[in-house]
């Protein structure tokens, strides 16, 4: 049963769009009613501790191997780097023997049954990490003292003006520069060599410094005061050689360089400062040096040096700050990252992550900075930043320069787009010498780097290169921004829109003019390629806060040089710059408070693009508290959070609800001063229409008085009127990256809380779902005379409720709780409970297929974990023939919609026809292929088989049912109508008839599935067995 998913397996791309088939619809029963849903179509039972996705998993595998003691950084107890910890240091290093020899122990047994170990980690997560044959994993599993058996997941890596901008020059002239306070950044590597961060700015050294062994006297350094690289030179183009030395050379490398730089950089003459230019700097290599790869084995061998740097088994030199500038979108709670990074900061370790590059689309920020416990941050403009106007006829597009490219100057050119013939769209290749004299090049985004384009083009001449996007964005989003990959910009480079570059291309070979004093500030507004929220998890607010992210920093291998480092990436270190900062301020400071402080002190008035959506400020879960203003955080002496998440907001979550309801949660505040206070409550929207709409009301005491260096305690309530609430129209397929639409649902906003000294916010937010309940008569129907109906009552809820009536082909138990997967455990469980299928029109007379899949447990959003693979027999020989299976459209995080691929196992060839039809924060799916494409017809009989397939971890198959057979066009039993509708208040009667014929047709048919549309979570299918 347990098997790959498809799309693990399919190697081959995907022809996206319509397919021009002549579909044959001989037989069709007139009886027998055909909704039309061409609406969808594209334009154009086991027990042991192995994860289940290592079920039928074949050959060498590597996996973390968790033991059922608890890490070093939990057991000493909660904030124990500030109020000290549970057991001595002798007993921290007892207890680590202890752990030691048991993983010893194990590890011993392992290698009985032929593994190797590769890793193992006992600080942060309590495990080993090896490599073994598969079909040893369930002895493994057996073994005393283990907990589980998870694969390795691997991960992807995401100051002039910025740092006095976010307020920490301020604090640096008032001498809070985080001297005492020691950051590691988890990357790939440092640049110890380079002039700001405490090297002699040579490039001789550098080059002639071997990266995998550290020469007499270059490392450490004053600034760069320890570190490992844990990854080596090669991987994950060979294999992963661990060495002392992390340098951050090679051909892929740099990227730990800036992040580092924007941190604690600080050159000898002084000059040149980072964030926190006082800090002690860990180099950890987990990235790398040859790709944007982060290697999970890695990271959390570099989360265990991080809690213990010195190796001797005491944590109490664990550092102050983590920064990991990397992550995955949709980030997920069961990620093992994010459980070690939760074990951090429960120990007292401020942990920072990027919230990630992906976009304004929901759920898909990204892990680990999806960790509750994580600081997840946003990117923000510099305050340099300048929309352009690009004047070409009677087209005005905006474009965003790149400041790793020249100098925006006044030009005015015809437009060429690629050679001017056709060739070169992209701009990848070298141009003509002189071809583009006197012109504004226009190419597209995709393939290689955006400064190579910028430098083909300065070559051959053009006076300025606009790139066009190549992906869809928000209405009113700003074009994306990019780092630097390669070459020599030596003119002006401008991003735009897609939608720009569709209109500049009606009009090439006109005068195009690019005038800077037009140019309008971007200052306090997103950057269009940061991550969006809610968490994937929990529906919480995330990222928590933003930060500028396109610094001039520290370039790896040229000494003295600097370049711009833009994304979350960049954006990050601010965020962990300023931590340090209050780590220096106030050393007895948990990570929840520094959390807090940040949050609360932000920047609100941060919007999305002032030019196109003037005034539109960025929702809460685009910015969470805001843009970072570090002196801000320092001077408050007051701070707020949950009183039971800790952490600097309020996150009511996701609900459908079919009646009104009202929410609870507490705010603490503490106050610092050594005075009573009495401060002023003022719950407010972020948006005057939400407020208006009367559908949520946010209410809390009007006043609260907090002793002297003491905490109190408030209640905010959130009432929702479900009447009022708008009518969800949102779905995971062709709206699923549409993370504009999410705000015309979310409600969210601060409560402030001030007094005569200090002012500060709480964010809240909740995402609430008009929904409707139906519930049928009965779950089983007795025919008579082969006719017989079934009453449909509308049971709750403040709209109509909306059925689609499907052929019940099979059912699955539930899969026992102790099996599912806790935080941390690297793997998903998809659990099918009912699976369908009926026949439909898609336009143009031809007919399709529909499944409809219900599981145990909800998903945010239809792209991930869940992968469904429909295997069909088109013939009955025993041999599958095609594989219908839901997939991103474009790619991981490309594009947020979830569409329905079909692949030809006889021909390798594939298409996508329809987008799926799926809801956020569902359990129901229904998949559409054209029955032509599939060898069928509506009187063509089948055997169709259903797998539930885990494809965010491992690509392993946990649930299936087999071998169901079903003619579309001849259902054992159908409804007089497949899309009822049962008003409010009301009820409606579902016809249901015996087919003459279908018994044979469909012998695995056992009556009908109702699936719901806008249910609440586990109402949203019913199976209806029908008797004749």
């Amino acid at each position: 049963m347990f098997r790959k998913a498809f799309t693990l397996i399919l190697t081959l791309a995907l022809a996206v769009g319509m397919v021009s088939t002549a579909f044959a619809q001989d037989g069709v029963n007139p009886d027998v009613p055909v909704v039309d849903v061409s609406e969808l179509g594209l334009p154009g039972d086991e027990t042991s501790g192995v994860a289940p996705e290592l079920f039928g998993a074949t050959g060498e595998v590597q996996v973390v191997v968790r033991l059922v003691d608890a890490p070093l950084g939990a057991a000493v107890g909660a904030n124990a780097k500030q109020k000290g910890s549970l057991l001595k240091p002798n007993q921290q290093k007892e207890y680590l023997k202890s752990l030691d020899s048991k993983q010893q122990t194990l590890l011993n047994q392992i290698s009985a049954l032929g593994g190797t170990e590769l890793a193992r980690v006992s600080k942060a997560l309590n495990a080993v990490i090896v490599s073994v044959d598969a079909s040893k994993l369930a002895e493994i599993a057996a073994l005393p003292n283990v907990a589980s058996i998870r694969p390795v997941v691997n991960y992807e890596v995401d100051l002039s003006e910025t740092v006095p901008y976010i307020g920490a020059a301020a604090a640096q002239a008032v001498g809070v520069d985080g001297t005492g306070v020691r950051v590691a950044v988890l990357d790939s590597g440092i640049d110890y060599t380079h002039y700001n961060l405490g090297g002699s700015g040579s490039v001789a050294e550098f080059n002639a410094n071997n990266p995998t062994i550290i020469e007499p006297g270059s490392f450490p350094t004053w600034k760069v005061v320890g570190g490992y690289d844990f990854v080596g030179e090669v991987w994950p183009n060979g294999p992963l050689m661990p060495d002392p030395d992390p340098l951050d050379k090679g051909t892929g490398a740099g990227h730990g360089t800036h992040v580092a730089d924007i941190i604690g950089g600080k050159s000898l003459d002084g000059m040149h400062k980072g964030v926190a230019p006082g800090v002690s700097l860990y180099a950890v290599g987990v990235c790398a040096k040859v790709s944007s790869s982060c290697s999970g084995i890695a990271l959390l061998q570099g989360m265990d040096f991080a809690l213990d740097p010195n190796g001797d088994g005491n944590i109490a030199d664990a550092v102050d700050v983590i920064n990991m500038s990397l992550g995955s979108s949709y980030g997920q709670r069961q990620d093992d990252l994010s459980y070690a990074s939760a074990v951090a900061v429960r120990l007292g370790v401020v942990v920072v992550a990027s919230a990630g590059n992906a976009a304004d689309k929901p759920y898909i920020v990204g892990s680990p900075s999806s960790t509750p416990e994580v600081i997840s941050v946003a990117q923000t403009q510099v305050p340099s930043a300048k929309l352009y106007r690009i004047v070409a006829g009677s087209v005005t597009a905006g474009g965003s320069w790149q400041p790793w490219s020249a100098a925006p100057q006044y030009v005015s050119a015809p437009l060429i787009y690629g050679n001017g013939a056709g060739g070169n769209l992209l701009g990848c290749s070298a141009f003509p010498a002189g071809s583009l004299s006197g012109k504004i090049l226009l190419v597209d985004r995709g393939t290689c780097a955006i400064s190579i384009k910028v430098s083909n083009g300065a070559a051959a001449g053009a006076l300025a290169v606009i790139i066009a996007n190549n992906v869809t964005q928000a209405p009113g989003d700003l074009p994306p921004d990019f780092s630097f990959g390669d070459g020599v910009p030596s003119v002006a480079g401008y991003s735009i829109t897609r939608a720009d570059g569709l209109a500049l291309k009606t009009v090439l070979g006109q005068t195009t003019t690019i005038d800077p004093t037009l140019a309008a500030s971007l200052v306090k507004n997103m950057v269009s390629s940061s991550s969006r929220g809610p968490s994937y998890s929990y529906s919480a607010i995330k990222p928590d806060i933003g930060a500028p992210g396109a610094s001039l920093s520290a370039q790896y291998g040229t000494g003295t040089g600097e370049t711009a480092f833009g994304g979350t990436s960049g954006a990050a270190p601010m965020v962990s710059g300023s931590a340090a900062l209050l780590i220096q301020k106030f050393p007895r400071i948990t990570p929840p408070e520094v959390k807090a402080r940040l949050m609360n002190t932000a920047e609100t008035n941060i919007g999305i693009n002032p030019v196109g959506l003037p005034g539109y400020l960025a929702p809460i879960t685009r910015i969470g508290g805001g843009e970072v203003r570090v002196d801000k955080a320092l001077a408050t002496t007051t701070a707020a959070w949950d009183a039971q998440d800790l952490t600097g907001s309020l996150s009511y979550g996701y609900h459908a609800l079919t009646g009104s309801a009202a929410f609870k949660k507490t705010i603490a505040v503490r106050n610092y001063s050594n005075r009573s206070r009495t401060y002023t409550i003022t719950p407010t929207f972020r948006y005057a229409d939400d407020a208006m709409s009367g559908a949520v009301q946010i209410s809390a005491p009007s006043k609260i008085s907090v002793a002297a260096n003491g905490i109190g305690y408030f209640n905010v309530m959130i009432k929702v009127d479900v009447t009022r609430l708008p009518i969800w129209n949102l779905n995971g397929g062709p709206l699923g990256g549409d993370g504009y639409r999410l705000q015309g649902f979310e409600f969210d906003g601060y409560v402030n809380i001030a007094d005569a000294t200090d002012n500060v916010h709480v964010a809240w937010h909740i995402l609430p779902h008009r929904s409707a309940e139906v519930t049928p008569a009965s779950n089983s129907v007795t025919l008579s005379g082969g006719e017989g109906s079934l009453m449909l009552y509308h049971t709750g809820g403040a709209l109509d409720g909306r059925v689609d009536v499907f052929s019940l082909l099979g059912t699955s138990g539930r899969i026992p709780p102790p099996q599912l997967p806790q935080d941390g455990d690297n793997y998903a469980i998809i659990d099918l409970k009912n699976f369908g299928a009926r026949m439909v029109g898609i336009g143009g007379g031809q007919f399709g297929i529909q499944f409809a899949i219900n599981t145990f447990g909800t998903r945010a959003h239809p792209n991930y974990p869940a992968e469904f693979d429909i295997y069909i027999d088109n013939n009955l020989d025993g041999v599958d023939d095609f594989v219908i299976y839901n997939l991103e459209n474009g790619g991981f995080g490309a594009s947020g919609q979830n569409v329905v691929g079909v692949y030809n196992l006889k021909t390798n060839l594939s298409a996508i026809y329809f987008y799926s039809d799926a809801d956020l924060n569902s359990g129901n799916i229904i998949m559409t292929a054209p029955l032509a494409a599939l060898g069928l017809t509506p009187t063509t009989q089948f055997k169709v088989s259903v797998y539930a397939c885990d494809n965010y971890f491992t690509g392993i198959c946990t649930d299936a049912i087999e071998g169901m057979v079903y003619t579309a066009g001849a259902p054992r039993y159908y409804p007089n109508n497949y899309a009822p509708v049962v008003p409010q208040g009301g009820s409606a009667t579902l016809g249901i008839f015996a087919l003459p014929g279908g018994e044979t047709a469909s012998p695995s048919q056992m009556g009908l599935l109702l699936m719901y549309r806008d249910g609440r979570q586990q109402r949203e299918a019913d199976a209806i067995y029908v008797t004749p």
